[in-house]
């Protein structure tokens, strides 16, 4: 082996080392500071919607997503929406007969809630206010859906 002059083996020692590959975590290319500066540049702006259910409908069939993580993407005026969880898939007449049947359960609470609760002490006050018998008395507050005043300003009040 031949022997190099000394200034030679100085510069040799002296070169940089090349750089190693540093270990990145797995499922990320970029770390996220990295990211946004990146998609700041290109103009994207990233929101993340707070969202409870997805539905997807289509002609055959619909995808519902429970609990998923919503985020929207704005670039040049236009709108991404990346929907990241599990979907169960459903026929559209399963969808259409689901929600039928909870439309039916809300009005039979929503009717319910209306009839008003007209008491024989209601029916008493009423027929002595106005000067009337019991049956005109129980009509009337029917008719004015259970309100007294009403009632006794309407039988009052007629011809």
């Amino acid at each position: 082996m031949v022997k190099l002059p000394k200034e030679l083996q100085t510069k040799e020692k002296n070169k940089p080392k090349r750089p190693q590959a540093v270990k990145r975590r797995e499922g990320s290319n970029l770390a996220s500071r990295q990211m946004r500066r990146k998609m700041q540049q290109q103009g994207i702006e990233m929101d993340q919607i707070d969202a409870t259910r997805v539905i997807i409908e289509g002609e055959e069939r619909t995808l519902v997503i429970n609990q998923p993580e919503v985020i929207l993407m704005k670039q040049m005026g236009q709108e991404i929406y990346q929907i990241i969880g599990e979907a169960e898939e459903f026929s559209s007449e399963e969808i259409i007969f689901e929600e039928k049947k909870e439309i039916l359960e809300t009005e039979e609470d929503f009717s319910s809630e209306t009839k008003p609760m007209i008491t024989e002490n209601d029916i008493m006050l009423v027929a002595a206010q106005a000067n009337v018998n019991i049956d005109v008395a129980k009509a009337a507050l029917i008719d004015c859906e259970g309100d007294i005043a009403k009632a006794i300003l309407f039988l009052k009040n007629r011809p």
